[in-house]
């Protein structure tokens, strides 16, 4: 008897798929639909056509039984991951996947399902679609399909994105109109207070902040102590529109390994002083000699401190900007010399903002922060550190080391209460340069404060040395890592005349940095503060290299080793923070998020041998930071979008689109007091907007992006101009990124909230351009429509027992 052979099963032919490619030029891609495997040419023809008449558009629930497949491999940029896709059925274009194509199936699941779609092509069951072909030795012929002259009815296309190597699993999804909502990573603001049942205990503000005078607060719910909590103050986030924060739920979420020893057993409230000690205190300043020296007979080192400034290319001093200041159409042209400062309310009234001229382009610019029991015995004054390259002509070459001495400075700003006004509440402050730090290692790339006080104490009568004001970190042009101990203003001040006004700077004042780190093979390019002695750095050959300075700098002649030396990118790091997160055990921070020039975005965990990248991009990486209140780090991706990534372990590597900037990004900033992100771009627009999102798309409050001011530059005048007044936009549906051409010294370089001086400083952002310009706004928020969610903070927080307040017509309704 023959062997009979069993009969050929139609089987699925994945060619369809570029059936068309040749005719319409029609290629999937992370931005178009995939077409389906199963449609063919009639179906794609009818497709086209029901797609103008689509009421419901690609937000329609999916057809029951369509097969889910796994999202792109950002899954940002589809379904619930772009929040700025507002409205229901008009938006529907800017989304390319539901909610069930993030869900894995089982791979019997699929089979079944293949092997019955494909038995039953030639059956047509559906008069208004067509058979699908088939090829191969059993092909069937295909019978075309037959319109009816009725309208046309929506159909739904079901896309197939294939999984890629870089993501192969699916991150959940609950619902296809939400995004995530932001999990706190630990409970409480230290590991120990989160290790307890008993509520978390944290400040909060009683009264509009004021900058020049002591604030009042109360003890209030912490943020993360209770899921309940954390929806409300989330949703209630949600509802801030104001280009700041808003004073009524601003908290302390940083968290540092010293307020663990601080507390020790349970504390009634986890306040300021317990959250961030003072650290450092047997590391003094190196100005004994010099400083007995000066008081005995006044010496001003202002011949000598010249050489250190900014030039104009040559000999000569940096000329002074022209820039015109005030509304639109009324503005009024200043020159501003090197070292100057102007207050905005000269012309804008309502403006708290000042402006001031460092000389040169500004890389390296930070606040420096102050223990809450010295802040009156400093007269309450804010200190920020900029540092100038040497020239408005000079451009660095990043991993190109190079060779001292090479004069530069940094300069260090004080922010104080204004002289004659006696109401705090009116009070806008003034600037003014305090010291003019001559050193000799070059410009500095990046500039870092020690994150936690590391002063001296402020108060009692005037010292035989001078005190510290803290610990300044750099990296810079000749490739070395430094730290300096920068000397306290005041006690200089009381060295010199008391009728000068000038700024103190001379080369005796840092002869030498307290701690100096170099390597052979490369250069540093980048650093960051994990704590107090923890520091992370990046060089110029893609390695991540990390310190533990605290014994070298209670012991600087003791040589100093990496405790940690991890190859993770190809090329140049430019952009490094820390996740600042306890470990199960208290300890850490062990998390490195980086981006270098290579365009990868990378987590490092220091326990371990290498990275993970989370992020792929053709752009360079300037600046990445971790935001605790997105529990997400914040950077760059394609087309100069900023996005935030997740770093909870539930959707860790989910990223969500939160602005559009204008330009080529330069600079991004979060803070640990509020979730209000910072971003400076090089068409010269420095732009806030808020993180904590509502999740729901189409909700009633509006994602705006506000921009701070704008800076131009009119080539043929020769001068500069700075817009203020600028309308909030909101945030497109689907962001394409900005493009264009500017002169490179209106771009905004650097950016930084201020995060070490308490709640009432949360709104204080400082900004530097590439022309020397640099500004000072407090900022402020406000709620949506001007009501309070929840109606009174004290039910947002949870503080009462027993209160039952309704939930808030929110942008989200469910987490």
């Amino acid at each position: 008897m023959p062997r009979e052979l069993r009969p050929r099963k139609v089987r699925q032919s994945y060619t369809a798929l570029f059936d068309g490619e040749e005719e319409d030029g029609f290629e999937p891609g992370p931005s178009q639909p995939h077409p389906h495997p199963h449609s063919n040419d009639a179906d794609r023809d009818k497709d086209s056509a029901v797609d103008d008449d689509d009421s419901t558009g690609d937000f329609a629930p999916p057809v029951p039984g369509d097969v889910p497949m796994l999202s792109d491999e950002n899954g940002s940029e589809h379904g619930v991951e772009d929040p700025t896709s507002l409205g229901d059925g008009g938006g529907g274009a800017s989304a390319e996947s539901s909610s069930d194509d993030n869900s894995p199936m089982p791979r019997g699941t699929k089979k079944k399902q293949m092997k019955k779609k494909g038995a039953g092509q030639g059956k047509g069951k559906d008069a208004t679609r067509a058979k699908a072909k088939t090829k191969g030795k059993g092909k069937e012929k295909a019978t075309p399909s037959v319109k009816s002259p009725g309208p046309a009815t929506t159909t739904t296309r079901r896309s197939t994105v294939a999984p890629t190597a870089r993501q192969n699993y699916a991150l959940p999804n609950p619902n296809v109109h939400h995004r995530h909502r932001p999990v706190p990573l630990f409970r409480g603001p230290t590991a120990a207070a989160a290790s307890t049942d008993a509520p978390v205990r944290v400040e909060r503000l009683l009264r509009p902040p004021l900058l020049f005078a002591p604030n009042e607060t109360a003890p209030t719910n912490a943020y993360a102590s209770a899921s309940p909590l954390t929806s409300r103050v989330g949703k209630a986030w949600g509802a801030s529109v104001g280009a700041g924060p808003v004073w009524q739920i601003v908290e302390d979420l940083g968290w540092f390994r010293e307020a663990e020893k601080q507390a020790g057993t349970p504390a009634q409230v986890y306040d300021e002083c317990m959250r961030r000690p003072r650290v450092h205190a047997d590391v003094r300043t190196p100005l004994g000699p010099w400083f007995r020296h000066a008081r005995s007979f006044n010496v001003v080192f202002i011949r000598d401190g010249i050489a250190y400034m900014p030039t104009d290319g040559s000999a000569a001093a940096a000329p002074p900007i022209s820039c015109d200041f005030g509304p639109f159409g009324d503005q009024t042209n200043v020159n501003l010399e090197t070292l100057e400062a102007l207050k905005m309310s000269q012309f804008l009234p309502e403006s708290r903002a000042h402006v001031f001229n460092a000389g040169a382009s500004v890389w390296g610019l930070d606040w420096c922060p102050i223990h809450p029991a010295d802040r009156p015995h400093c007269s309450y004054k804010y200190y920020l550190a900029a540092a100038p390259f040497p020239s408005r002509a000079h451009s660095p070459e990043i991993g190109v080391k190079a060779s001292r001495p090479l004069r530069a400075c940094v300069q260090l700003w004080s922010l104080g209460p204004s002289s004659g006004v006696e109401d705090p509440g009116d009070d806008k402050g003034e600037m003014r340069c305090e010291v003019v730090l001559c050193i000799d290692s070059g410009p500095a790339l990046e500039l870092k404060w020690c994150p936690l006080p590391s002063h001296d104490p402020l108060s009692g009568s005037s010292p035989t040395s001078p005190r510290k004001l803290g610990l300044l970190a750099g990296v810079f042009e000749d490739g070395s890592l430094s730290v300096y101990v920068v000397p306290y203003p005041p006690d200089l001040a009381s060295a010199q005349p008391s009728s000068t006004t000038d700024p103190i700077y001379g080369e005796p004042l840092l002869p030498e940095p307290i701690l100096r780190i170099e390597l052979e093979e490369a250069a540093f390019c980048t650093l960051d503060w994990g704590n107090s002695e923890l520091i992370a750095a990046g060089l110029a050959n893609g390695v991540i290299v990390v310190y533990n300075i605290g014994r070298a700098l209670r012991s600087p002649s003791e040589p100093i080793l990496p405790i940690g030396y991890f190859c993770v990118h190809q090329s140049a790091i430019r952009a490094l923070t820390w996740v600042r997160v306890p470990d199960r055990h208290g300890n850490g921070p062990t998390v490195i998020a980086s981006g270098g020039y290579d365009g990868l975005q990378c987590l490092t965990d220091i326990r371990e041998l290498g990275g993970y990248v989370f992020n792929r991009t053709r752009d360079a990486i300037n600046s990445i930071t971790y935001s605790p209140f997105l529990s997400a780090v914040v950077t760059i991706d394609h087309e100069n979008i900023i996005k935030s990534y997740s770093v909870s372990p539930s959707t860790l590597g989910r990223g969500h689109a939160l602005m559009d900037p204008g330009g080529p990004v330069w600079s991004v900033s979060a803070s640990d007091y509020h979730p209000q992100l910072a971003v400076g771009s090089a068409d010269g627009t420095c732009c806030t907007t808020n993180g904590l999102r509502g999740t729901r798309r189409g909700g009633y409050v509006p994602f705006l992006v506000h921009r701070v001011y704008q800076l131009d530059y009119s080539r043929t005048a020769g001068r500069f101009r700075m817009l203020d007044r600028l309308k909030p936009r909101e945030m497109a549906e689907r962001p394409e990124g900005g493009g264009g051409a500017w002169h490179a010294c209106v771009g905004v370089q650097r950016v930084a909230w201020h995060s070490g001086a308490g709640l009432a400083a949360a709104g204080l952002l400082a900004s530097a351009t590439g022309s020397g310009l640099c500004r000072v706004d407090f900022l402020e928020g406000r709620w949506f429509r001007d009501r309070v969610p929840y109606e009174r903070v004290e039910a947002m927080r949870m503080e009462e027992d027993g209160m039952d307040v309704d939930e808030p017509e929110d942008n989200d309704d469910s987490s």
